[in-house]
């Protein structure tokens, strides 16, 4: 997953500049990304799934402790009790918009975590 969590530094790199460092503010910076160049000229939305939640996934590692697992069903991550799903929470982000904003999940695993949450936050 980190590899493809790099394509997606690239990736942003090129095409104006940005420079992704995996940090809170960087999500929001690839949400405006998102909105701005990806969801009007989506290329394989299935592909993009998967970058964009290789990213978040690597920042919710570097930032939160969070870590990858191989749950069967594809990558998902572990921290503390929480299960999450990145990837999912990427795929709901280029569907729906900056409703499900990747900054904004990124703040509601970190309170989770804080608050010793017990469970998964599935995205609902």
């Amino acid at each position: 997953m980190k590899g493809l969590a790099f394509i997606q530094v690239r990736a942003a790199r090129e095409a104006d500049g940005g420079l992704l460092d995996f940090s809170r503010n960087s999500l929001e910076e690839l949400d405006r990304l998102i909105d701005r160049d990806i969801r009007q000229n989506p290329l394989d939305p299935d592909a993009l799934s998967e970058v964009i939640g290789a990213y978040l996934g690597e920042t919710l590692s570097r930032r939160l402790g969070a870590t990858w697992e191989d749950s069967g069903q594809g990558p998902k991550m572990r921290l503390g009790a929480l299960a999450l799903d990145p990837i999912l929470r990427a795929r709901l982000r280029l569907e729906r918009g900056q409703s499900r904003s990747l900054g904004a999940y990124f703040l509601q695993v970190e309170a989770a975590r804080a608050a010793g949450a017990r469970e998964g936050l599935e995205d609902a």
